[in-house]
């Protein structure tokens, strides 16, 4: 494995801004992002739920290929880089997208000594204001000590911002303690936490769940899990937003 030089985009809604109303879809699709089974099923999601913003982890993407996107403009933060692919997070969205930024975990996972990474961007709601989201999956296979120091690491980045906010991705809350900071986390940056009713079909360990979406300066209208008849793990998590 080797360490990834820069993220790969493709940014051609840059005269867009983000409708009122938007969807948001976070997926950790575990590196089956080349597989036919996965493209048709996110594309009948798409179809489905009229997907404005997609924000997926583990996504795998050819050297050699574009990404087959639809109409998305796109940035993928690989976190991971060998001779054919790079995996790491992808943001899609059909609006304009500023500022873009990857931050590579300090830490190394025990397991197999690689990154984790997050992809923060920004996209205009107003002539005021902008919309922060940020991708993440967090680093596993660390002290807990070690998750806490790369979610304050993502804090002391973000913070400054002052207007409408989405954090969301795979946390990897597998423990009580991982779950306490990501509370601490979400509570400092006045984060509220999308609930879904169906909350038994995300993706748990030990009874605590890893995906989430968090959000402030938004109003949110509808939350649903969808079973990805197990193309992946983790199943697909679905929010819809008015600002």
């Amino acid at each position: 494995m080797f360490k990834p030089n820069s993220f790969v985009k493709s940014l051609k809604h840059q005269e867009t801004e983000l409708s009122c109303e938007f969807s948001v879809l976070c997926w950790n699709v575990a590196k089956l992002s080349l597989k036919s089974s996965y493209k048709d099923f996110v594309n009948t999601l798409i179809k489905n739920y009229d997907l404005d913003i997609l924000l997926l982890q583990e996504v795998k993407k050819s050297l050699s290929h574009e990404l087959e996107l639809h109409d998305y403009s796109y940035v993928l933060s690989p976190n991971i880089e060998t001779k054919k692919h790079i995996f790491g997070v992808l943001s899609a969205f059909k609006s304009s997208c500023h500022n873009e930024l990857s931050l590579l975990t300090k830490k190394r996972e025990l397991r197999c000594a690689t990154h984790k990474i997050s992809l923060i961007t920004h996209h205009k709601i107003s002539d005021e204001e902008t919309l922060l989201i940020v991708n993440l999956h967090a680093i596993n296979f660390v002290h807990n000590s070690d998750f806490r120091n790369e979610l304050n690491n993502i804090h002391s980045t973000i913070k400054s911002h002052g207007g409408a906010m989405i954090v969301a991705g795979d946390f990897n809350t597998w423990n009580l303690k991982r779950v306490q900071y990501l509370n601490d986390f979400s509570n400092d940056l006045e984060l509220k936490k999308v609930e879904f009713s169906d909350e038994k079909d995300i993706k748990k360990i030990f009874s605590n769940s890893l995906d989430y979406i968090f959000y402030r300066g938004l109003e949110l209208t509808f939350s649903t899990v969808i079973d990805s008849k197990k193309i992946s793990d983790h199943n697909p998590i679905i929010a819809k937003f008015r600002y």
